[in-house]
């Protein structure tokens, strides 16, 4: 059986973790080509991970070693050019969160995906997990009844290094982009696009937000109260409440969580333990694999349109708390 050829741009540790699920496939898959922002880095990505072709230079690696699918794992602000020059050679993209700095370079490139016939999915990668999956199960037949709200929060004690991505805004720094966007992705899942929000953030002196508090209202009266930091950590589980029940999350619920708890008014409560394989990107790469063997560009579980809902809010919460990255920015606060 052929290999599905993979490049990867970014050799850090999102990538060596994507990696490593990326040996879990029961299809045959391999590592091909490797572009990092340092010699060092790439070369021992690939001297790890047994990928011959490392470079340095954007503006060669994909014309040299074409890959069959590029996943993209750069900091935030590489991630448009990046995807774009692979979509222009239509090499399929699977790009980190968020794919892009604003809505409209998200736009640009799915009218590329589009124009070229050519797969495009932002790695929202906790909408492939099980535990995930079994929520929206538990909530589509009803377990809990109509969803009424929301609470969650991603929050760790960031290293105050110098070079450290989480707090430098030419990096696309920040709690939001980096932690607080799987919050607002779960309730953008489980209640769609909000009638209103309102948001607050504690800035730094470089003007990134090192906590983001964020309020959605719907008309359905429902409402989400979602949070993220870097000054502190939290071990809270994400709780969604209907008018039946309530589930809880449990730490790190954006991640691999502990166990999933359902309590039904009446009816007690149960704990459904959550395990599997890895970290849990094999998940998506799946999803992925399949969607490329259909001839699809998009995926039916996180297509083009909640990547485009989540960007666009994604901007509002940054208006609002008045926070621009300048390289990559067209908003105007």
């Amino acid at each position: 059986m052929k290999a599905t050829r993979w490049g990867i741009a970014g050799p850090g540790s999102i990538a060596a973790t994507f990696a490593k699920d990326l040996s879990l496939m029961p299809q045959l898959q391999e590592i091909v080509t490797v572009l990092g922002h340092s010699e060092d880095s790439s070369r021992s990505f690939a001297e790890e991970f047994g990928v011959k072709h490392s470079y340095t230079d954007p503006s060669h690696w994909l014309d040299e070693i074409q890959p069959d699918i590029v996943y993209i794992a750069t900091p935030h602000p590489d991630h448009f050019l990046q995807a774009l020059a692979c979509l222009e050679r239509k090499i399929p993209v699977l790009c980190e969160k968020p794919m892009t700095m604003n809505a409209d370079q998200s736009r640009q490139l799915i009218d590329t995906s589009v124009a070229n016939h050519t797969f495009l999915m932002e790695a929202m990668w906790i909408r492939f997990l099980p535990s995930i999956q079994l929520v929206l199960d538990m909530i589509e037949h009803g377990m809990i009844g109509k969803v009424l709200s929301i609470k969650a929060a991603t929050a760790f004690k960031a290293p105050q290094e110098d070079n450290n991505r989480y707090f430098d805004r030419e990096k696309g720094g920040g709690s939001l982009l980096d932690l607080g966007i799987y919050p607002v992705y779960l309730a953008l899942l489980l209640l769609g696009k909000p009638r209103s929000i309102k948001a607050f953030a504690k800035l730094s002196d470089e003007n990134v937000d090192e906590t983001c508090s964020i309020l959605f209202q719907y008309r359905s009266g429902a409402y989400a109260m979602l949070e993220s930091s870097l000054i502190s950590s939290s071990d809270a589980p994400a709780e969604i409440t209907g008018e039946k029940g309530t589930i809880r999350i449990y730490h790190p619920w954006f991640e691999k969580a502990k166990g999933i708890e359902i309590n039904i008014e009446g009816d007690g409560k149960i704990i459904y333990p959550c395990s599997w394989p890895g970290h849990g990107m094999h998940y998506e790469i799946q999803e992925v694999l399949e969607c490329i063997k259909a001839n699809k560009i998009e995926s039916e579980l996180h297509p083009h349109e909640a990547s485009i809902d989540l960007i666009v809010v994604l901007d509002e919460i940054r208006r609002q708390i008045k926070v621009v990255y300048p390289q990559t920015d067209a908003l105007q606060l």
